[in-house]
């Protein structure tokens, strides 16, 4: 059902649930995305099903984790640098949220996301003074920055909250940085 609006077209999705529950849900979505087929009412469904990745971007982003919504900066232009760049972290924050949930990545190298240095150290603050010959897996480096940032698994869950995994997050950036500062002294 297409509808016009100030010049902009407004598409109309309906969805009603599946099942034998009397207390179906009902969405009405409304969208400027083209609708002309049950294809592209289903892709329609389909972004609207996704909508708590969003949510849970702007809550790891603005308050949970980068907490970007407590910075007082006094330049509007340092106020939109540091929020593109807390953004980029809130998405890495939240990817390693769910990294849990899928075998094939927790399985895959940490330096993808980590970095060669970072991960080193991390290796070198947590666990031993020995480097491995190879390189952690993505379970390893969410369990430690989740321990960097002050996690005990005290429920027995295996999950960190993104507060945790900032906390870690921040503090390897910060050794990081002295790391590259110390090395700097050398040249």
């Amino acid at each position: 059902n297409k509808k016009e609006h100030a010049g902009i077209p407004v598409y109309y999705v309906g969805c009603l649930e599946q099942g034998t529950s009397k207390d179906k849900l009902a969405w009405h979505l409304l969208t400027s995305e083209p609708v002309n087929n049950v294809e592209d009412a289903m892709r329609i469904i389909g972004y609207y099903e996704r909508r708590w990745l969003i949510e849970d971007f702007h809550k790891v982003w603005k308050s949970e984790g980068t907490d970007v919504e407590s910075l007082r900066l006094q330049s509007k232009d340092n106020l939109e640098r540091l929020s593109v760049i807390y953004a980029f972290v809130a998405t890495r924050l939240l990817a390693l949220r769910f990294i849990k949930e899928v075998d094939e990545l927790t399985k895959e190298s940490c330096e993808k996301v980590l970095g060669k240095k970072a991960w080193k150290l991390l290796w070198l603050k947590l666990e031993s003074k020995t480097l491995p010959k190879e390189v952690p897996d993505m379970s390893w480096a969410y369990k430690n920055l989740a321990k960097l940032g002050g996690w005990k698994d005290t429920k027995r869950t295996g999950r960190a909250s993104i507060k945790v995994l900032w906390e870690g997050w921040f503090k390897l950036q910060t050794i990081l940085e002295g790391y590259e500062l110390a090395m700097s002294l050398d040249h």
